[in-house]
């Protein structure tokens, strides 16, 4: 188990190191985007109250997450591809797939601190208070939100990596859950026959747990959603990746778009 451990943390502290260095698309993504989805969010809903502010800050928080998710860690293997070290990843002495994993949460963990930080200092210089009626729950939340965004990267950077079109991709994936996953849109204002298209994102049901939390109620029905489809994106990411290191041995190739 320790073993297993510190293969990924190597990973996710690699990950963090990147992210450093590309410094550029983490400030867009999780920290101007999330300022102005809040601007806009608070602006739009008039109530100054705690729990206005927290419900707001939460569906911020989820929908800068999402973005940063699609852009960042997404992109893991196409730029482990780009940079030449892939084939050093699939090959090496340490199982690839906790490697990948390791990274996914990496990005997933850099994202989710550079967020709320950003949140938490912009509510501060506006002075909007914030109320957490079950901080120990509504902090088991953030815990869900942070494996399912591990298991999501770790999806879409195979997917990715599979196809010429990532930037595209992105695009296609990024805006429909904004619009279409309740997070801040309420999804009673979306018309009934897109409502089903939330429940395949695990974030929605986040959403609904964290605003549960916060008011006191958490919505455990919707956690296991979260557990669930979390386990079912991680499970489909490792099978992908399986996918990626047979080709690779049978083409002898990393380009399989």
């Amino acid at each position: 188990m320790s073993a297993v451990a510190e293969v990924l943390w190597t990973g996710a502290r690699h990950q963090l190191q990147t992210m450093r260095v590309g410094w550029r698309v983490a400030v867009i993504v999780a920290a101007i985007q999330p300022v102005v989805f809040l601007l806009i969010t608070l602006g739009a809903w008039p109530d100054g109250s705690a729990a206005a502010t927290t419900r707001s800050a939460t569906g911020v928080l989820l929908t800068a997450f999402w973005g940063a998710t699609v852009w960042g860690g997404a992109a893991i293997l196409r730029r482990e591809r780009a940079e030449g070290t892939i084939g050093a990843l699939l090959t090496g002495v340490r199982d690839p797939r906790l490697v990948l994993v390791g990274k996914a949460f990496g990005a997933s963990l850099g994202s989710v601190a550079t967020i709320m930080t950003t949140i938490a200092l912009v509510l501060a210089l506006l002075g909007r208070p914030v109320a957490v009626a079950e901080p120990g729950w509504y902090a088991v939340g953030l815990l869900a939100v942070l494996a399912s965004g591990t298991a999501l990267g770790t999806l879409l950077s195979c997917l990715f990596l599979m196809t010429r079109h990532g930037p595209e991709l992105s695009s296609a994936l990024m805006y429909p859950v904004f619009l279409l996953a309740g997070l801040l849109i309420p999804v009673d204002m979306i018309p009934a026959w897109l409502r089903p298209a939330a429940w395949v994102v695990s974030l929605h049901w986040a959403q609904r747990f964290l605003t549960g939390s916060a008011q006191g109620a958490p919505d455990w029905p919707a956690l296991g959603a979260v557990v669930l489809l979390t386990v079912g994106y991680l499970g489909a990411g490792i099978a992908l990746f399986g996918r990626i290191g047979r080709l690779v041995r049978e083409r002898g190739t990393v380009d399989h778009s």
